[in-house]
């Protein structure tokens, strides 16, 4: 059986529904940190959430210091979510330092070993701003397996500016409409 092409008029309908796409979508511009894994000599984008797995522990590290552009920008937080493979991992807070391109440090928070379990989550907040154009290194540290502390890991840090999709008014309004046969 042939298959015919699309009709013209179907055609013009497509191209006036993906040039109405950008005006259909309710958007928001932001600035926000950014974690990247790797070596310090490594380039990339970065991600807002990164994961790393320590000697048995996955650590998906988050980046909570989200503002829209033209606001101030907050102080750096984060949120650590624990996964690890079996019980017997503990956390000391304490121990995660952020370093600032100048060598300055600031702590994560108070110190103390506490038991880790799956999807057990700790955030941290630093009395620093991550600035534009400003490379950061953040230490996570205050791991241990036991008795046995574990070799802390450390990403970099930089703000990266991005814009988010919040709705799509219009394209919801064109879906009712076709499921309505209009």
């Amino acid at each position: 059986m042939r298959r015919s092409l699309p009709s013209r008029a179907s055609r013009a309908f497509v191209a006036v529904l993906v040039g109405l796409l950008p005006a259909a979508c309710a958007t928001t511009r932001y600035t926000q940190s950014r974690l990247q894994t790797g070596p310090p000599e490594a380039e990339g984008r970065g991600r807002e959430a990164v994961s790393v797995e320590i000697e048995g522990i996955k650590v998906r590290v988050e980046s909570l210091d989200r503002a829209p552009r033209g606001k101030a920008i907050p102080n750096l937080r984060l949120r650590l979510v624990f996964d690890p493979r079996e019980l017997g991992y503990s956390f000391d807070p304490g121990q995660v330092v952020l370093r600032g391109p100048d060598g300055r440090e600031w702590l994560g928070a108070a110190g103390g070993y506490r038991p880790v379990y799956p999807k057990a989550s700790v955030d941290l907040a630093f009395d620093v701003v991550v600035e534009p154009e400003t490379r950061m290194e953040l230490v996570l540290g205050g791991l241990a397996r036991g008795e046995k502390p574990l070799e802390p890991v450390t990403l970099r840090l930089a703000r990266h500016r991005g814009t988010s999709i919040d709705r799509l008014y219009w394209l919801e309004a064109i879906g009712y409409m076709l499921q309505a046969g209009l």
